[in-house]
């Protein structure tokens, strides 16, 4: 189903310009109807692409809800999110939308997906909440879950917005334009195509935490098709793949189903360039008890950026564009041995029982440490 809203005195009689510039700030995202799901769970993924690559979670009490978030480092206040779930089961994810805004782009979306997180538990309630008008300058697609069985896009700027429902059984993404924007503007056109190609695999079974991990660290051109890791260029220029230059996150939320415990929701977080790190559980009931290595100031996020040049090692103007193969190849099956690692034994844990959660937490800062050791 899609809802379109416009507030009154909606006037764009202008011509606007294309964008030409390339942006760090960006962003894939998808999302998974319970239906659709491996977990039975509704799931968001983010990929983050943003101009500092330094992030971590935090806990924070809203003004209704506490939930859990991802922030920038130099956010010490923690008043921008960048995606999170609540204790009630809502959790929210955007991506930058260049089409929909007549000066291209808000800044302040971060500010209300905090907002969102602290107040809202439904669909339904964000929806209220740009319906009444936010006051800030936002411009996003909003991928959006709840705990009720909701799970929609959200492509909004300040004077209007068009819900897309996800169907039952399926999945939607986005990257940096919106279908209900102007046609042809915007961005992330070819990462669009890599994404579409990506997605049309869907495993059977449904769409696994494990399917979008891959995802984060594909390097499918979506024009040409044609997989950098399986060529046989020694560079090659990689801001138009999944993974770029400027990813510094990426997270797969996994929701609350209908009938479950509201507060049962988790993350799974990479932080960091994602094939140069990997992916660390963090559930909502744990409240402030993260982590260590993957909150406050994040040494594996830390860990990541010192891999992350090490692959993008030309430094020159426009260099850290262009990402070494054989170097990011032989980082890859590290990471992903970890990953599998902490798949593993973060599934044996009960996302509600505060005890098990602290013993994983210990065990998987632990583990980071030894993952230290080993690449460096």
């Amino acid at each position: 189903m899609v809802t379109r809203f416009a507030a009154k005195g909606l006037f764009l009689a202008f011509v606007l310009a294309s964008l030409t510039s390339v942006r760090a700030a960006a962003c894939t995202t998808a999302i998974v109807s319970a239906e659709a799901s491996s977990t039975g769970r509704p799931m968001i993924w983010k990929q983050r692409d943003a101009d500092n690559v330094r992030n971590g979670l935090a806990y924070m009490r809203g003004e209704r809800f506490s939930y859990t978030g991802i922030y920038a480092d130099t956010d010490t206040l923690h008043r921008k999110t960048y995606g999170g779930i609540n204790e009630a089961g809502f959790a929210i994810a955007n991506n930058l939308s260049y089409n929909l805004r007549p000066d291209e782009t808000g800044t302040q979306n971060g500010l209300l997906m905090s907002r969102a997180l602290g107040l809202c538990e439904t669909l339904d309630d964000f929806e209220k909440m740009l319906k009444a008008g936010t006051g800030l300058e936002i411009s996003a697609n909003y991928a959006v879950i709840d705990a009720h069985g909701g799970a929609a896009y959200f492509e909004a700027w300040d004077n209007g917005y068009t819900r897309y429902d996800v169907p039952k059984g399926g999945a939607l993404y986005r990257t940096n334009f919106s279908l209900s924007g102007r046609e042809g503007k915007g961005g992330g056109y070819v990462r669009y195509e890599a994404i579409s190609r990506i997605m049309k695999k869907q495993p059977r079974g449904g769409f696994s935490p494990e399917f979008f991990l891959d995802a984060s660290r594909n390097f499918i051109n979506g024009l040409s098709g044609k997989d950098a890791l399986k060529g046989k260029d020694s560079f090659v220029y990689d801001n138009d793949y999944i993974p770029r230059p400027w990813s510094a996150s990426s997270t797969i939320i996994v929701g609350v189903a209908p009938g479950q415990k509201a507060d049962s929701g988790m993350m799974w977080f990479v932080p960091g360039y994602p094939p140069c790190s990997y992916a660390i559980a963090a559930w909502v009931a744990a409240g402030e008890n993260l982590p260590a290595c993957i909150s406050g100031d994040s040494p594996a996020n830390g860990l990541a950026v010192e891999l992350m040049q090490r692959v993008h090692p030309y430094k020159w103007e426009g260099g850290d564009e262009y990402l070494d193969v054989k170097a990011v190849k032989r980082i890859i099956p590290f990471v992903k041995r970890a990953e599998k690692t902490e798949l593993k034994e973060a599934r044996k844990v009960d996302g509600t029982s505060l005890e098990e959660i602290l013993l994983y937490n210990q065990a998987a800062d632990a583990r980071f440490e030894s993952f230290k050791s080993l690449v460096r």
